[in-house]
Protein backbone atom coordinates (compact mmCIF):
# COMPACT_ATOMS: atom_id res chain seq x y z
CA UNK A 1 0.00 0.00 0.00
CA UNK A 2 1.34 3.77 -0.96
CA UNK A 3 2.03 6.21 1.56
CA UNK A 4 -0.02 8.63 0.60
CA UNK A 5 -2.81 6.12 0.80
CA UNK A 6 -2.01 5.58 4.52
CA UNK A 7 -1.89 9.08 5.49
CA UNK A 8 -5.14 9.49 3.76
CA UNK A 9 -7.05 7.07 6.05
CA UNK A 10 -5.04 8.26 9.26
CA UNK A 11 -6.68 11.83 8.25
CA UNK A 12 -2.86 13.06 7.66
CA UNK A 13 -3.33 13.75 3.71
CA UNK A 14 -3.07 17.40 4.52
CA UNK A 15 0.09 17.65 5.93
CA UNK A 16 2.61 17.02 2.95
CA UNK A 17 5.63 17.49 5.61
CA UNK A 18 4.46 14.91 7.63
CA UNK A 19 4.69 12.40 5.03
CA UNK A 20 7.52 13.02 3.18
CA UNK A 21 9.54 13.39 6.40
CA UNK A 22 7.49 9.33 7.19
CA UNK A 23 8.93 8.40 4.35
CA UNK A 24 12.64 9.70 4.76
CA UNK A 25 12.60 7.56 8.07
CA UNK A 26 10.95 4.73 6.03
CA UNK A 27 13.87 4.62 3.47
CA UNK A 28 15.89 5.27 6.39
CA UNK A 29 14.71 2.27 7.53
CA UNK A 30 15.07 0.06 4.73
CA UNK A 31 18.65 1.03 4.28
CA UNK A 32 19.86 0.52 7.81
CA UNK A 33 18.25 -2.60 9.05
CA UNK A 34 15.88 -5.35 7.48
CA UNK A 35 12.17 -4.31 9.73
CA UNK A 36 11.05 -7.96 9.73
CA UNK A 37 13.71 -8.94 11.47
CA UNK A 38 11.87 -7.20 14.49
CA UNK A 39 8.73 -8.47 13.24
CA UNK A 40 7.57 -5.01 11.09
CA UNK A 41 5.42 -5.56 8.03
CA UNK A 42 5.50 -2.97 5.13
CA UNK A 43 2.15 -1.25 5.79
CA UNK A 44 2.86 -1.55 9.75
CA UNK A 45 6.12 0.84 9.07
CA UNK A 46 4.60 2.90 6.75
CA UNK A 47 2.04 3.53 10.02
CA UNK A 48 4.57 3.61 12.49
CA UNK A 49 7.16 6.19 10.15
CA UNK A 50 3.72 8.45 10.14
CA UNK A 51 2.68 8.74 13.60
CA UNK A 52 7.06 9.38 14.30
CA UNK A 53 7.03 12.16 11.84
CA UNK A 54 3.51 13.46 13.01
CA UNK A 55 4.98 13.27 16.33
CA UNK A 56 7.68 15.35 15.86
CA UNK A 57 6.02 17.71 13.88
CA UNK A 58 3.00 18.11 16.26
CA UNK A 59 0.40 16.72 14.56
CA UNK A 60 -2.60 15.07 16.03
CA UNK A 61 -2.14 11.16 15.40
CA UNK A 62 -5.19 8.82 16.09
CA UNK A 63 -3.09 5.92 17.90
CA UNK A 64 -6.34 3.40 17.72
CA UNK A 65 -7.24 4.10 14.03
CA UNK A 66 -3.11 3.38 13.53
CA UNK A 67 -3.19 -0.30 15.14
CA UNK A 68 -6.31 -1.14 13.48
CA UNK A 69 -4.84 -0.08 9.95
CA UNK A 70 -1.36 -2.19 10.57
CA UNK A 71 -3.11 -5.54 11.89
CA UNK A 72 -1.50 -5.97 14.93
CA UNK A 73 -2.58 -5.72 18.62
CA UNK A 74 -1.96 -2.63 20.38
CA UNK A 75 0.83 -4.48 22.68
CA UNK A 76 2.33 -5.80 19.40
CA UNK A 77 2.31 -2.31 17.69
CA UNK A 78 3.93 -0.74 20.69
CA UNK A 79 6.87 -2.93 20.76
CA UNK A 80 7.20 -2.67 17.30
CA UNK A 81 7.23 1.25 17.33
CA UNK A 82 9.59 1.57 20.12
CA UNK A 83 12.07 -1.08 18.54
CA UNK A 84 11.79 0.29 15.49
CA UNK A 85 12.10 4.21 16.81
CA UNK A 86 15.08 3.07 18.14
CA UNK A 87 17.03 1.58 15.59
CA UNK A 88 16.03 4.65 13.26
CA UNK A 89 17.58 6.72 16.05
CA UNK A 90 14.93 8.16 16.57
CA UNK A 91 13.65 9.94 20.27
CA UNK A 92 11.02 11.36 21.26
CA UNK A 93 11.46 14.97 23.22
CA UNK A 94 10.38 15.66 26.43
CA UNK A 95 10.58 18.90 28.22
CA UNK A 96 10.04 18.80 32.51
CA UNK A 97 7.76 22.52 32.11
CA UNK A 98 5.27 21.23 29.43
CA UNK A 99 4.79 17.36 31.23
CA UNK A 100 4.31 20.08 34.53
CA UNK A 101 1.71 21.74 32.38
CA UNK A 102 -0.01 18.52 30.81
CA UNK A 103 -0.48 17.05 34.11
CA UNK A 104 -0.77 20.21 36.72
CA UNK A 105 2.09 19.43 38.72
CA UNK A 106 4.13 22.66 37.90
CA UNK A 107 5.88 23.10 41.43
CA UNK A 108 7.78 19.53 40.86
CA UNK A 109 9.78 21.01 38.28
CA UNK A 110 12.73 22.34 40.30
CA UNK A 111 12.72 18.77 41.55
CA UNK A 112 12.39 16.38 38.98
CA UNK A 113 15.27 18.70 37.51
CA UNK A 114 17.52 18.07 40.52
CA UNK A 115 16.28 14.53 40.65
CA UNK A 116 17.60 14.03 37.16
CA UNK A 117 20.72 15.74 37.40
CA UNK A 118 21.58 14.11 40.50
CA UNK A 119 20.76 10.49 39.50
CA UNK A 120 22.78 11.25 36.40
CA UNK A 121 26.07 12.08 38.45
CA UNK A 122 25.28 8.86 40.75
CA UNK A 123 25.00 6.62 37.30
CA UNK A 124 27.66 7.57 36.45
CA UNK A 125 29.74 7.18 39.42
CA UNK A 126 28.65 3.49 39.28
CA UNK A 127 29.69 2.44 36.01
CA UNK A 128 33.57 1.91 35.30
CA UNK A 129 35.78 4.95 33.54
CA UNK A 130 35.33 3.62 30.37
CA UNK A 131 31.58 2.71 29.84
CA UNK A 132 30.96 5.97 31.07
CA UNK A 133 31.63 7.60 27.41
CA UNK A 134 28.52 5.07 26.12
CA UNK A 135 26.02 6.49 28.93
CA UNK A 136 22.95 8.47 26.75
CA UNK A 137 20.47 10.10 29.35
CA UNK A 138 18.83 11.71 26.19
CA UNK A 139 16.31 9.26 25.47
CA UNK A 140 13.03 10.42 27.42
CA UNK A 141 12.55 7.85 29.22
CA UNK A 142 14.37 9.18 31.56
CA UNK A 143 12.71 12.30 32.00
CA UNK A 144 9.53 10.45 32.20
CA UNK A 145 10.60 8.22 35.20
CA UNK A 146 11.75 10.92 36.97
CA UNK A 147 8.90 13.57 36.64
CA UNK A 148 6.25 10.10 37.38
CA UNK A 149 8.12 9.51 41.04
CA UNK A 150 8.37 12.75 42.14
CA UNK A 151 4.78 13.10 41.26
CA UNK A 152 3.91 10.33 43.31
CA UNK A 153 6.51 10.80 46.15
CA UNK A 154 4.31 14.19 46.48
CA UNK A 155 1.00 12.79 46.37
CA UNK A 156 -0.01 14.16 42.97
CA UNK A 157 -2.08 12.24 40.21
CA UNK A 158 0.03 11.41 37.16
CA UNK A 159 -1.37 8.75 34.79
CA UNK A 160 1.57 5.95 34.20
CA UNK A 161 0.13 5.08 30.89
CA UNK A 162 0.09 8.42 29.02
CA UNK A 163 3.83 8.84 30.66
CA UNK A 164 4.61 5.50 28.49
CA UNK A 165 3.25 6.59 25.67
CA UNK A 166 4.85 9.97 25.72
CA UNK A 167 8.22 8.99 25.94
CA UNK A 168 7.81 6.01 23.29
CA UNK A 169 9.28 3.24 25.71
CA UNK A 170 7.98 0.10 26.72
CA UNK A 171 6.32 -0.84 30.24
CA UNK A 172 9.19 -3.24 31.12
CA UNK A 173 11.74 -0.29 30.17
CA UNK A 174 10.16 1.94 32.36
CA UNK A 175 9.45 -0.30 35.25
CA UNK A 176 13.49 -0.86 34.91
CA UNK A 177 14.65 3.14 35.25
CA UNK A 178 11.88 3.25 37.53
CA UNK A 179 13.80 1.15 40.15
CA UNK A 180 17.53 2.27 39.19
CA UNK A 181 16.18 5.71 40.17
CA UNK A 182 14.79 4.98 43.28
CA UNK A 183 18.19 2.59 44.06
CA UNK A 184 20.53 5.41 43.18
CA UNK A 185 18.24 8.69 44.59
CA UNK A 186 16.02 6.97 47.29
CA UNK A 187 16.23 10.72 48.91
CA UNK A 188 14.59 12.62 46.62
CA UNK A 189 12.49 9.81 44.95
CA UNK A 190 11.77 7.50 47.25
CA UNK A 191 8.39 7.74 49.22
CA UNK A 192 8.06 8.73 52.96
CA UNK A 193 8.03 6.82 55.63
CA UNK A 194 6.37 8.26 58.05
CA UNK A 195 2.89 9.41 57.99
CA UNK A 196 2.09 13.17 57.74
CA UNK A 197 -0.08 14.62 59.94
CA UNK A 198 -3.28 15.09 58.40
CA UNK A 199 -3.60 18.49 59.75
CA UNK A 200 -0.35 19.66 57.98
CA UNK A 201 -1.99 18.65 54.71
CA UNK A 202 -5.31 19.03 55.03
CA UNK A 203 -5.04 22.62 53.11
CA UNK A 204 -3.27 21.67 50.28
CA UNK A 205 -5.18 21.40 47.15
CA UNK A 206 -2.14 19.93 45.05
CA UNK A 207 -2.61 16.80 47.38
CA UNK A 208 -5.64 14.12 46.76
CA UNK A 209 -6.10 12.71 49.92
CA UNK A 210 -4.66 12.54 53.30
CA UNK A 211 -4.10 8.97 53.26
CA UNK A 212 -3.78 8.08 49.87
CA UNK A 213 -2.31 4.75 50.30
CA UNK A 214 -6.10 3.89 51.38
CA UNK A 215 -7.28 4.86 47.68
CA UNK A 216 -8.05 2.54 45.45
CA UNK A 217 -6.48 2.33 41.71
CA UNK A 218 -10.38 2.82 40.06
CA UNK A 219 -11.37 5.20 42.54
CA UNK A 220 -8.02 7.76 41.58
CA UNK A 221 -5.57 6.23 43.29
CA UNK A 222 -1.69 5.71 42.68
CA UNK A 223 0.33 3.37 40.64
CA UNK A 224 3.34 1.95 42.60
CA UNK A 225 6.11 -0.33 40.65
CA UNK A 226 6.34 -2.46 43.90
CA UNK A 227 2.30 -3.05 43.66
CA UNK A 228 0.09 -5.74 41.06
CA UNK A 229 -0.39 -2.94 38.80
CA UNK A 230 -1.43 -4.11 35.83
CA UNK A 231 0.05 -4.49 32.46
CA UNK A 232 -1.24 -2.68 29.05
CA UNK A 233 -2.07 -6.06 28.16
CA UNK A 234 -3.77 -6.85 31.53
CA UNK A 235 -5.75 -3.76 31.01
CA UNK A 236 -6.73 -3.89 27.73
CA UNK A 237 -8.14 -7.54 28.52
CA UNK A 238 -9.94 -6.25 31.47
CA UNK A 239 -11.52 -3.69 29.21
CA UNK A 240 -12.42 -6.38 26.41
CA UNK A 241 -13.82 -8.60 29.17
CA UNK A 242 -16.30 -6.32 30.98
CA UNK A 243 -16.86 -5.17 27.81
CA UNK A 244 -18.00 -8.93 27.04
CA UNK A 245 -19.65 -9.28 30.28
CA UNK A 246 -21.96 -6.40 29.38
CA UNK A 247 -22.99 -7.58 26.25
CA UNK A 248 -23.54 -10.80 27.68
CA UNK A 249 -25.44 -9.46 30.10
CA UNK A 250 -27.94 -7.72 27.47
CA UNK A 251 -28.69 -10.98 25.83
CA UNK A 252 -29.25 -13.05 29.12
CA UNK A 253 -31.69 -10.02 29.55
CA UNK A 254 -33.45 -10.11 26.01
CA UNK A 255 -33.60 -14.22 26.52
CA UNK A 256 -35.18 -13.75 29.39
CA UNK A 257 -38.08 -11.84 28.21
CA UNK A 258 -38.20 -13.99 24.78
CA UNK A 259 -38.51 -16.79 26.78
CA UNK A 260 -41.07 -15.33 29.47
CA UNK A 261 -43.21 -14.49 26.13
CA UNK A 262 -42.69 -17.57 24.47
CA UNK A 263 -43.47 -19.77 27.74
CA UNK A 264 -46.57 -17.51 28.36
CA UNK A 265 -47.88 -17.73 24.92
CA UNK A 266 -48.21 -21.43 24.94
CA UNK A 267 -48.83 -22.03 28.45
CA UNK A 268 -52.49 -19.41 28.21
CA UNK A 269 -52.92 -20.57 24.74
CA UNK A 270 -52.65 -24.26 25.87
CA UNK A 271 -54.78 -23.29 28.73
CA UNK A 272 -57.80 -22.12 25.86
CA UNK A 273 -57.34 -25.06 23.63
CA UNK A 274 -58.11 -27.64 26.56
CA UNK A 275 -61.61 -25.51 27.47
CA UNK A 276 -62.38 -25.22 23.72
CA UNK A 277 -64.64 -28.32 24.46
CA UNK A 278 -66.92 -26.50 26.61
CA UNK A 279 -69.49 -25.71 23.78
CA UNK A 280 -71.31 -23.62 26.53
CA UNK A 281 -68.15 -21.03 26.57
CA UNK A 282 -67.47 -20.78 22.23
CA UNK A 283 -68.56 -17.44 20.28
CA UNK A 284 -68.24 -19.87 17.36
CA UNK A 285 -69.46 -24.01 17.15
CA UNK A 286 -66.54 -26.34 16.52
CA UNK A 287 -67.82 -26.95 12.87
CA UNK A 288 -67.61 -23.35 12.08
CA UNK A 289 -64.26 -23.26 13.35
CA UNK A 290 -63.41 -26.06 10.74
CA UNK A 291 -65.26 -24.78 8.10
CA UNK A 292 -64.55 -21.33 7.69
CA UNK A 293 -61.45 -21.49 8.43
CA UNK A 294 -58.79 -21.17 5.20
CA UNK A 295 -55.77 -22.27 7.22
CA UNK A 296 -54.40 -25.58 8.98
CA UNK A 297 -53.07 -25.49 12.89
CA UNK A 298 -49.76 -27.10 11.54
CA UNK A 299 -49.53 -23.89 9.29
CA UNK A 300 -50.56 -21.89 12.30
CA UNK A 301 -48.04 -23.18 14.65
CA UNK A 302 -45.08 -23.09 12.16
CA UNK A 303 -46.32 -19.24 11.47
CA UNK A 304 -46.22 -18.16 15.31
CA UNK A 305 -42.85 -20.06 15.98
CA UNK A 306 -41.24 -17.94 12.88
CA UNK A 307 -43.05 -15.11 14.60
CA UNK A 308 -41.36 -15.26 17.83
CA UNK A 309 -37.26 -16.45 16.35
CA UNK A 310 -37.92 -12.96 14.50
CA UNK A 311 -38.87 -10.99 17.60
CA UNK A 312 -35.96 -12.80 20.36
CA UNK A 313 -33.29 -11.47 17.35
CA UNK A 314 -34.64 -7.62 17.43
CA UNK A 315 -35.17 -8.10 21.24
CA UNK A 316 -31.11 -8.89 21.22
CA UNK A 317 -30.73 -5.82 19.24
CA UNK A 318 -32.53 -3.59 21.02
CA UNK A 319 -31.37 -4.73 24.52
CA UNK A 320 -27.61 -4.53 22.96
CA UNK A 321 -28.13 -0.85 21.51
CA UNK A 322 -30.10 0.40 24.88
CA UNK A 323 -28.14 -0.91 27.88
CA UNK A 324 -28.04 -4.21 29.78
CA UNK A 325 -30.24 -5.62 32.93
CA UNK A 326 -27.27 -5.62 34.95
CA UNK A 327 -27.33 -1.38 35.06
CA UNK A 328 -31.15 -1.35 35.34
CA UNK A 329 -31.10 -3.78 38.35
CA UNK A 330 -29.53 -1.21 40.32
CA UNK A 331 -32.06 1.44 40.20
CA UNK A 332 -35.28 1.20 42.10
CA UNK A 333 -38.42 2.41 41.03
CA UNK A 334 -41.49 3.03 42.86
CA UNK A 335 -44.91 1.32 42.35
CA UNK A 336 -45.72 4.98 40.84
CA UNK A 337 -43.20 4.58 38.38
CA UNK A 338 -43.81 1.24 37.34
CA UNK A 339 -47.51 2.21 36.61
CA UNK A 340 -46.56 5.25 34.31
CA UNK A 341 -44.46 3.43 32.46
CA UNK A 342 -47.21 0.16 32.16
CA UNK A 343 -49.81 3.03 31.12
CA UNK A 344 -47.26 4.68 28.53
CA UNK A 345 -46.22 1.46 26.89
CA UNK A 346 -49.72 0.53 26.77
CA UNK A 347 -50.87 3.81 25.22
CA UNK A 348 -47.88 3.90 22.92
CA UNK A 349 -48.27 0.24 21.67
CA UNK A 350 -52.60 1.06 21.16
CA UNK A 351 -52.14 3.97 19.14
CA UNK A 352 -48.83 2.33 16.72
CA UNK A 353 -51.09 -0.66 16.25
CA UNK A 354 -54.44 1.00 15.36
CA UNK A 355 -52.84 3.39 13.15
CA UNK A 356 -50.77 0.82 11.06
CA UNK A 357 -53.83 -2.37 11.74
CA UNK A 358 -56.21 -0.22 10.15
CA UNK A 359 -53.43 0.85 7.01
CA UNK A 360 -53.21 -2.56 6.63
CA UNK A 361 -56.67 -2.44 6.19
CA UNK A 362 -57.67 0.16 3.45
CA UNK A 363 -54.31 -0.50 1.57
CA UNK A 364 -55.47 -3.08 -0.87
CA UNK A 365 -52.17 -4.47 -2.03
CA UNK A 366 -50.49 -4.52 2.28
CA UNK A 367 -54.41 -6.69 3.12
CA UNK A 368 -53.91 -8.78 0.22
CA UNK A 369 -50.22 -9.81 0.72
CA UNK A 370 -49.77 -9.44 3.73
CA UNK A 371 -52.60 -8.91 6.08
CA UNK A 372 -55.13 -11.14 4.62
CA UNK A 373 -52.89 -14.05 6.19
CA UNK A 374 -54.11 -13.40 10.13
CA UNK A 375 -57.40 -12.83 8.16
CA UNK A 376 -57.35 -16.32 7.11
CA UNK A 377 -58.38 -17.42 10.44
CA UNK A 378 -62.33 -16.17 10.20
CA UNK A 379 -62.81 -17.95 13.43
CA UNK A 380 -60.19 -17.05 16.03
CA UNK A 381 -58.64 -19.68 18.46
CA UNK A 382 -55.91 -19.32 21.00
CA UNK A 383 -52.57 -20.00 19.83
CA UNK A 384 -53.53 -18.33 16.45
CA UNK A 385 -53.04 -14.86 17.89
CA UNK A 386 -49.34 -14.30 16.35
CA UNK A 387 -50.29 -16.31 13.14
CA UNK A 388 -49.73 -12.97 10.94
CA UNK A 389 -47.15 -12.30 7.55
CA UNK A 390 -43.19 -11.62 9.12
CA UNK A 391 -43.15 -8.41 7.18
CA UNK A 392 -46.80 -7.53 10.04
CA UNK A 393 -45.48 -9.08 12.56
CA UNK A 394 -42.12 -7.10 12.23
CA UNK A 395 -44.10 -4.11 11.77
CA UNK A 396 -47.07 -3.89 14.20
CA UNK A 397 -45.94 -6.65 17.02
CA UNK A 398 -42.17 -5.99 17.08
CA UNK A 399 -41.88 -2.62 16.35
CA UNK A 400 -44.80 -1.42 18.28
CA UNK A 401 -43.59 -3.30 21.07
CA UNK A 402 -39.66 -1.36 20.82
CA UNK A 403 -41.40 1.45 20.47
CA UNK A 404 -43.37 1.12 23.84
CA UNK A 405 -40.36 0.20 25.55
CA UNK A 406 -38.01 3.04 24.62
CA UNK A 407 -40.95 5.67 24.85
CA UNK A 408 -42.00 4.41 28.23
CA UNK A 409 -38.62 4.03 30.15
CA UNK A 410 -38.91 1.01 31.24
CA UNK A 411 -36.23 -1.56 32.10
CA UNK A 412 -35.46 -4.77 30.80
CA UNK A 413 -36.50 -6.68 33.65
CA UNK A 414 -40.15 -4.83 33.88
CA UNK A 415 -40.76 -5.11 30.20
CA UNK A 416 -40.36 -9.07 30.85
CA UNK A 417 -43.71 -8.07 32.93
CA UNK A 418 -45.59 -5.67 30.52
CA UNK A 419 -44.87 -7.94 27.66
CA UNK A 420 -46.10 -10.83 29.47
CA UNK A 421 -48.94 -9.53 30.40
CA UNK A 422 -49.33 -7.93 26.64
CA UNK A 423 -49.01 -11.91 25.09
CA UNK A 424 -51.55 -13.26 27.26
CA UNK A 425 -54.15 -9.97 26.82
CA UNK A 426 -53.28 -10.95 22.79
CA UNK A 427 -53.65 -14.43 23.37
CA UNK A 428 -57.46 -13.87 25.34
CA UNK A 429 -58.26 -11.54 22.72
CA UNK A 430 -58.46 -14.48 19.99
CA UNK A 431 -59.19 -17.09 22.38
CA UNK A 432 -63.06 -17.59 21.09
CA UNK A 433 -64.26 -18.33 24.78
CA UNK A 434 -66.45 -15.93 26.54
CA UNK A 435 -65.46 -17.43 30.41
CA UNK A 436 -67.17 -16.14 33.34
CA UNK A 437 -65.09 -14.34 35.58
CA UNK A 438 -62.24 -13.29 33.01
CA UNK A 439 -60.87 -10.65 34.28
CA UNK A 440 -59.91 -9.06 30.88
CA UNK A 441 -64.12 -9.12 30.03
CA UNK A 442 -64.27 -6.92 32.85
CA UNK A 443 -61.33 -4.25 33.26
CA UNK A 444 -61.44 -4.63 29.23
CA UNK A 445 -63.86 -2.99 26.88
CA UNK A 446 -61.47 -3.98 24.27
CA UNK A 447 -62.16 -7.77 24.32
CA UNK A 448 -62.94 -11.13 23.08
CA UNK A 449 -66.05 -10.44 21.86
CA UNK A 450 -64.71 -7.23 20.49
CA UNK A 451 -62.04 -8.22 18.68
CA UNK A 452 -63.98 -11.24 17.19
CA UNK A 453 -66.01 -8.57 15.41
CA UNK A 454 -63.56 -7.55 14.01
CA UNK A 455 -62.65 -11.02 12.72
CA UNK A 456 -66.14 -11.42 10.42
CA UNK A 457 -66.82 -10.04 7.39
CA UNK A 458 -69.04 -7.48 8.52
CA UNK A 459 -67.08 -5.92 10.89
CA UNK A 460 -63.66 -6.15 8.82
CA UNK A 461 -63.75 -1.84 8.60
CA UNK A 462 -64.13 -1.48 12.56
CA UNK A 463 -63.04 -2.27 15.98
CA UNK A 464 -59.10 -1.68 14.85
CA UNK A 465 -57.74 -1.28 18.50
CA UNK A 466 -56.04 -3.61 19.82
CA UNK A 467 -54.39 -5.15 22.53
CA UNK A 468 -55.75 -3.03 25.33
CA UNK A 469 -58.41 0.11 25.02
CA UNK A 470 -60.89 1.17 22.11
CA UNK A 471 -60.00 5.19 22.41
CA UNK A 472 -58.71 5.29 18.56
CA UNK A 473 -61.90 3.26 17.64
CA UNK A 474 -64.14 5.75 19.02
CA UNK A 475 -62.51 8.86 18.43
CA UNK A 476 -62.11 7.98 14.86
CA UNK A 477 -65.92 6.69 14.41
CA UNK A 478 -64.41 2.69 13.91
CA UNK A 479 -66.00 1.87 16.61
CA UNK A 480 -69.10 -0.89 16.13
CA UNK A 481 -70.80 -1.67 19.26
CA UNK A 482 -72.06 -5.33 19.73
CA UNK A 483 -74.56 -7.46 21.54
CA UNK A 484 -73.55 -11.07 23.31
CA UNK A 485 -76.48 -13.43 22.82
CA UNK A 486 -76.92 -16.85 23.88
CA UNK A 487 -76.71 -19.06 20.85
CA UNK A 488 -79.34 -21.93 20.61
CA UNK A 489 -77.74 -25.25 21.32
CA UNK A 490 -74.92 -23.68 23.48
CA UNK A 491 -72.65 -21.21 23.50
CA UNK A 492 -72.86 -17.39 23.11
CA UNK A 493 -72.82 -15.22 19.22
CA UNK A 494 -71.95 -11.88 18.80
CA UNK A 495 -73.91 -9.50 16.90
CA UNK A 496 -73.73 -5.76 16.12
CA UNK A 497 -76.17 -3.66 17.08
CA UNK A 498 -76.07 -0.90 13.78
CA UNK A 499 -76.10 -1.05 10.54
CA UNK A 500 -72.80 -1.65 8.69
CA UNK A 501 -72.43 0.71 5.77
CA UNK A 502 -69.28 0.69 3.50
CA UNK A 503 -66.36 3.03 4.68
Amino acid sequence: MDLSDIAKRLDLSDSQQVVRRAAELRRLCDIQFDSSVIGVGEVCKAVICLEIAATRAGVLFDRQKAVKLSGMSEKAYTRSFNSLQNGLGVKNKLDVRELAIQFGCVRIIPLVQKGLSLYKTRFLASLLPSRRAGADFTRPVFVAVAFYLCAKKHKLKVDKIKLIELSGTSEAEFSSVSVSMKDLCFDVYGTEKEKKDPKEIKGNRELLDVLPEKRKLEDGGYSSDEGSEPSLYKKRKTMDKQAYESWKKTVVASNKQTKAKVLVYWAYSGMYVLLESFEKYRLHTKKDEDEKNLVSKRTVVKGVLLQQTIQAVVAIILFTVTGDDGAAAGVKHSLIDLARQFVTAMLVLDTWQYFMHRYMHHNKFLYKHIHSQHHRLVVPYAFGALYNHPVEGLLLDTIGGALSFLLSGMSPRASIFFFSFATIKTVDDHSGLWLPGNLFHVLFRNNTAYHDVHHQLYGSKYNFSQPFFVMWDRILGTYMPYSLDKRTGGGFEVRPVKEVKEM
